[in-house]
């Protein structure tokens, strides 16, 4: 039998589902930049003093968002860690990464678009570069002194290998599946973290 708290909990989870749908729509229509509270208040059909009551922010929205997306990533890079084949590869999170876009590829094209604007771009790669930091700092670097590479390096390099593919992939013309946008980024990062003493396989 449900107990008293699980009824508020359904409506908070409904409120904050109704909140990003609201948002979603909005961006496929008139860009981030171009929305108000207002906007998304009227497309979800909340008052006010509820989206405050979860939200301070339209931002707030949009990292409530992309909160979700980052635990679907952690959730298959811990995955593909535990494997424990001796093939696992590493930044198991990519191919799931694509997927995710494949299955939203208007909403990708508008967030990294002309429509996306700077806080999203900056929170997609806020969420990559944490990813991937997590995994390469479990990583004793190979090679001897002096030739690796810092790990802030090699992060901020991966993060930005991984945006530049996944922009290129979803303008790609004619489209490209999402397991091809993975072959093509890992086929190019994967040299780059060898060489810099963060082999890619363990």
């Amino acid at each position: 039998m449900p107990t008293a708290k699980s009824t508020p909990d359904r409506r908070i989870l409904r409120t904050r589902d109704a909140l990003r749908g609201a948002l979603i729509a909005l961006i496929l229509e008139k860009g981030y930049d171009a929305i108000t509270v207002n906007d998304i208040v009227e497309r979800a059909n909340i008052a006010r003093s509820t989206f405050y009551a979860h939200h301070g922010s339209k931002e707030s929205v949009l990292l409530d968002g992309i909160g979700a997306l980052r635990e679907h990533l952690t959730k298959a890079q811990r995955e593909a860690q535990a494997a424990g084949s001796t093939s696992v590869e590493r930044l198991g999170f990519s191919s799931a990464f694509f997927l995710h876009a494949n299955s939203h590829r208007d909403l990708y094209h508008a967030l990294m678009g002309d429509r996306g604007g700077v806080v999203m771009i900056s929170a997609f790669r806020q969420m990559l570069s944490r990813l991937i930091r997590r995994e390469l700092a479990g990583i004793i670097p190979t090679g001897a002194k002096g030739t690796q590479v810092p790990l802030d390096a090699v992060v901020r390099f991966t993060t930005d290998a991984l945006m530049g593919v996944l922009i290129w992939w979803v303008e790609a013309k004619p489209p490209l599946s999402a397991a091809e946008g993975n072959r093509i980024f890992r086929q190019l990062i994967e040299p780059a973290l060898t060489a810099s003493g963060y082999p890619c396989r363990s």
